[in-house]
């Protein structure tokens, strides 16, 4: 099992007992990895994990460790000794990333853990006569007894963007451990529970001036922690946004001694086409507005090249062992990727959770006041929203989308030119298509995206959605980068939900807390800008520069049995023989042909490659 993920980790060790066998492969990455002697026994207890903790000197301090000792202690025996101490309790008092396995001798029993978000993954496979568990699904595929298969119905709730709640995973026989779950496993029983449960604003009063020092001090503390094991050099990813300006801008601050390599990805060289209404295609300018401000950062423009998307398919399918979810941006990823790897880069930094975190817009503050009779409220902050750049149709959006039935919401759809929705973003058969639609309806699950009113549910549902661990265990496996996000630290996102959504919206400034708290560090025509980055701007024409090769992979999927099962196949390739001339921006075209075009092409190689079709 050991060797089956050794793209991920070197050095196996492992242990034995009459009824268990525990072991680890390390990818050494932090300073403290060298004292690594996993497993690590203390009585009954064999304990192994995958991970990084960020609030060690927090974590040690309750433990009772002095400096010294702290310095020779590894991540995961500070996580062991905190399971030790505390029971199942310990996990969410760990800042960080982790999976763990933890078995008690006496009580034969076993522990399994994630955290909050679920960056490090864990996978297990239960049967009559034996559990096993893996950090991939290759660990677990490396056993004969264990069947490799793909779960089609899974795949298709993928395809449609369905919230991943529960155990289930691309492979029939493997399960996942979720995300800020703890997950028990008896002969008799087993149960999983949830140990994370961030606390609600719960009206407490802190002027403006307080809560900015508290998220500039949070957030310090989280890209501080990050930098760890980084060397000399931190790669990180730099738009014309908010939130990897404020990751990149804290990082030269933290760094202060070192250097910051600022990556950039803008459109290749010769695209002369436009971003949608309020969006930038090229945002260079933004960026480099930020790099010049500090002198230890070294700003990479990475150029779009017209590169197919699927070039990196087949390599990308064994280091990450699920569909690519967005081959468009994993053009420009490949590229930065690449250029991190060659310069010999550990560690890149991302702000991946910034929407949802320290740039939450506040616009469900809006709804928000509607329902509590408030609407003389709720127009004047439309209205200085509005000034400030906020599209009409957005804030109309927020006001009415809360209160009025689904259905409406989904004829308004229809009547701005986002017709057949699901089927146009899936690419679902007909038959996933309706087993999908009913799982929604059993799940209270939306699918016509109708704006919440409830901050707290719509972050905590955004930054739930999806299972980002293969993810970066494959970039770390493929580029040797470890991909970190200080907006998703647990320190920040906690106070970030914790405050009341208004403070989101103070001045009539959607995003009014980062604006704010930032200042300091951030150039006025970041801070202020009210238009986003459009990423992969250039999609259109590399597809269009690339169309024999989607057909050639159409082809292919076409081939394998099981594709059909959850990829409409009919319409996989009138789509891409129907593929326009022009209407790029228009929101049914990028819909149909930018997402579901290519995400089914996605999970259709991915469900050859596991059959072995070519």
């Amino acid at each position: 099992m050991l060797r089956a993920q050794r793209a991920y980790g070197q050095s196996p060790v492992q242990a034995d007992e009459r009824s268990i066998s525990i072991g680890r492969a390390l990818y050494p990455v932090l300073p403290e990895d060298i004292f690594d002697r996993a497993p690590q026994r203390r009585g009954p207890f064999i304990f192994v994990a995958d991970a990084r903790i960020d609030n060690r000197p927090e974590l040690g301090l309750r433990l009772g460790l002095n400096a010294a000792e702290l310095a020779t202690r590894c991540d995961s025996e500070l996580l062991f000794e905190a399971l030790l101490r505390w029971g199942e309790d310990a996990p969410d008092k760990v800042v960080g990333e982790f999976a763990f396995a933890l078995w008690n001798a006496e009580k034969r029993a076993l522990l399994l853990g994630r955290d909050i978000l679920g960056y490090r993954p864990l996978y297990l496979h239960r049967s009559r006569d034996f559990i096993a568990f893996a950090s991939m699904p290759s660990g677990l595929h490396a056993l004969a007894d264990i069947p490799k298969e793909v779960d089609t119905d899974f795949v298709a709730e993928r395809l449609a963007l369905l919230p991943q709640v529960g155990p289930d995973t691309y492979f029939r026989h493997i399960e996942r451990v979720e995300p800020a779950h703890l997950l028990r496993v008896q002969a008799e029983r087993s149960e999983s529970e949830r140990y994370w449960h961030p606390r609600r604003p719960d009206g407490a009063s802190a002027s403006p001036a307080e809560r900015e020092e508290h998220l500039r001090t949070l957030f310090g503390e989280a890209v501080r922690s990050q930098l760890r094991g980084a060397g000399p050099a931190v790669g990180t990813h730099l738009s014309g946004g908010l939130d990897s300006a404020t990751v990149t801008a804290t990082a030269a601050i933290e760094i202060a001694s070192g250097q910051v390599v600022a990556f950039t990805s803008v459109p290749h060289r010769a695209f002369e086409g436009q971003a949608p209404p309020g969006m930038i295609a090229d945002e260079r300018a933004q960026a480099a507005t930020l790099a010049r401000a500090y002198p230890n950062i070294e700003h990479v423009i990475v150029e779009g090249t017209l590169a197919s998307p699927l070039d990196g398919l087949d390599r990308e399918h064994f280091y990450q062992q699920q569909p690519i979810a967005n081959l468009c941006n994993a053009i420009w990823g490949r590229g930065i990727n690449r250029i991190a790897h060659q310069r010999r880069l550990k560690v890149l930094l991302i702000g991946n959770s910034g929407n949802m975190s320290i740039s939450y817009a506040g616009l469900e503050w809006l709804s928000h006041l509607v329902k509590r009779g408030r609407l003389l409220s709720a127009l004047r902050l439309a209205a200085a929203l509005a000034r400030d750049g906020m599209p009409l149709h957005s804030l109309g959006a927020q006001l009415i989308g809360p209160l009025i039935p689904t259905r409406a919401w989904a004829r308004i759809l229809q009547s701005t030119g986002r017709s057949n929705y699901l089927s146009n973003y899936s690419g679902l058969a007909p038959e996933a298509l309706r087993s999908v639609s009913e799982k929604a309806a059993q799940r209270a699950v939306d699918l016509t995206y109708r704006p919440f009113s409830d901050a707290f549910d719509l972050r905590l549902q955004v930054l739930t959605h999806s299972d980002g661990g293969n993810y970066f265990k494959g970039i770390l496996g493929e580029w040797g980068l470890s991909i970190r996000d200080p907006t998703a630290d647990k320190r920040v996102l906690e106070y970030c939900l914790s405050v009341p959504a208004a403070e989101f919206t103070r001045g009539g400034t959607p995003r009014s807390l980062a604006r704010r708290a930032f200042a300091d560090r951030l150039p006025s025509l970041i801070r202020t800008s009210n238009r986003r980055g459009y990423q992969s701007a250039d999609w259109y024409e590399t597809i269009a520069a690339n169309l024999p090769a989607v057909r050639a992979e159409i082809a292919a999927i076409t081939r394998n049995p099981a594709s059909g099962e959850a990829i409409d196949l009919s319409w996989l390739g009138a789509t891409a023989e129907s593929f326009p001339t022009h209407g790029s921006a228009i929101p049914d075209v990028t819909m149909r042909y930018r997402y579901g075009l290519l995400r089914a092409v996605s999970a259709g190689h991915f469900m050859r490659k596991v059959a072995g079709t070519n």
